[in-house]
């Protein structure tokens, strides 16, 4: 049988790492909006796609794409203004896009192999007949001047991969692409599906870079949350224990907070690089999307929030500002110099205070360091699995309640 205050502590717990997961998630969104890594793993990805072997580009077909028309449309300027190739780009972050859609990508590179021309069908065209073959007679007639529209697309398209500039000393590219035109036939449709088949599985190994980037990211955001705000699971596991007003207070902003979000809107764990439709090619956090849905803040005003909020609702700064108020709201035992918990000290950052700095977080990380710990663990996990776990422990506290004891019955006799 369950305890009803065991339950009630796991909810707060649960609902306290949620708070946190969002607060860290806010704070990962403002870093990747400044520095726009996803555009920076993009760009990298496709290089890995378009160069030999040992990087290099001799015909600098990376450049070249992204100046493409049905590229370049997708940002402001040209891939030599980006920063891409600059330092300054692990700063202030890249202009290149931070998704390209796949078939962009096939007709840009299909047209850069081979040119539309005046009067003649460049390689991302429809597909045309092949040209007959060769029947040796005894007298041939003439042959007959084909149409214009009539040259065969992919015929020419195979052997210009052999010729054009921007493939010479490419290999790999040269095989690549040779081998996914000729599974083609003569469907020039099929064969620019296989260059966005080829496009979209080097768009997985981009995918794994964000998901791993973002896992330490949030990680190390999560333990300087936790260690600025003392946010100690054991101390907050106690405190909601011993404290039953705190508890019930909690459980109910937990259970209106899930109702609040019940018909969230999911959120990709990943940039999506190509297309919304197909997260499976996008370079970042997260390649396929959670089923459970991200809570959101509550969109209605808060004095707290409502300064850093006012007219830019969905930014990540609002969101940073709304969590931070609605965890201060709660009245958890978290942050320093606290009543609750005598012995949270602030150490401070003199650290040329050699007599009292390093004594001073010495005592608190013996104290607190395993609380610390897995409050940062469990915040790394992400606020989709808290959403989705709190739900579950809402749906059982309401499915448990205590039995009514039944009136002893009288004897029949």
């Amino acid at each position: 049988m369950f305890n009803s205050a065991i339950l009630d502590v796991a909810i707060g717990m649960v609902f306290v790492y949620l708070l946190l997961s969002l607060l860290c998630s806010a704070a990962q969104e403002m870093g990747e909006y400044w520095l726009k890594k996803r555009a920076s793993d993009l760009e990298r990805g496709v290089r890995e796609l378009l160069t030999t072997e040992d990087g290099s580009d001799p015909g600098n077909l990376v450049q070249q794409l992204y100046d493409h028309g049905m590229v370049s449309g997708l940002f402001k300027g040209t891939y030599e203004n980006s920063r891409i190739n600059s330092r300054l780009r692990h700063f202030v972050g890249t202009d290149l896009p931070s998704y390209i859609p796949s078939r962009n990508f096939a007709l840009a590179l299909m047209d850069l192999i081979l040119p539309g021309k005046a009067g003649q069908a460049s390689g991302a065209t429809g597909a045309t007949p092949p040209p007959p073959p060769d029947v040796q007679l005894d007298n041939p007639p003439p042959p007959a001047p084909l149409p214009t529209n009539a040259s065969n697309a992919l015929y020419e398209l195979r052997n210009a991969i052999q010729t054009v500039d921007i493939l010479k000393g490419n290999e790999r590219v040269q095989t690549a692409l040779t081998s996914l035109i000729d599974a083609a036939g003569n469907d020039v449709s099929k064969a620019r599906e296989n260059i966005e088949t080829w496009f979209n599985s080097g768009m997985d190994r981009v995918s794994g870079w964000y998901k791993r980037r973002a896992q330490i990211v949030i990680f190390v955001i999560a333990l300087v949350v936790t260690i600025g705000v003392n946010a100690d699971s054991i101390t907050i596991a106690k405190k909601l224990s011993s404290s039953k007003p705190l508890r019930e207070s909690l459980v109910a902003a937990a259970d209106a907070y899930a109702k609040a979000n019940a018909n969230a809107s999911p959120t990709p764990t990943a940039p999506a690089t190509t297309k919304p439709a197909k997260p499976s090619a996008s370079p970042s956090p997260t390649p396929t999307p959670s089923p459970t849905p991200e809570p959101t803040p509550s969109t209605t005003p808060d004095p707290c929030s409502e300064q850093a909020c006012k007219g830019k609702e969905d930014s990540p700064g609002c969101k940073l500002k709304q969590n931070q108020c609605q965890i201060q709201s709660l009245g958890l035992p978290l942050g320093w110099n606290n009543p609750d918990d005598p012995q949270s000290i602030w150490p401070g950052f003199h650290f040329w205070d050699v007599k009292n700095f390093f004594p001073g977080w010495y005592g608190q990380i013996r104290l607190h360091a395993f609380g610390w710990l897995l409050t940062a663990l469990a915040v790394s996990l992400g606020a989709p699995f808290w959403f989705d776990m709190l739900n579950k422990l809402i749906v059982v506290r309401s499915t448990v309640k205590p039995r009514e004891k039944s009136p002893e019955e009288k004897s029949k006799d």
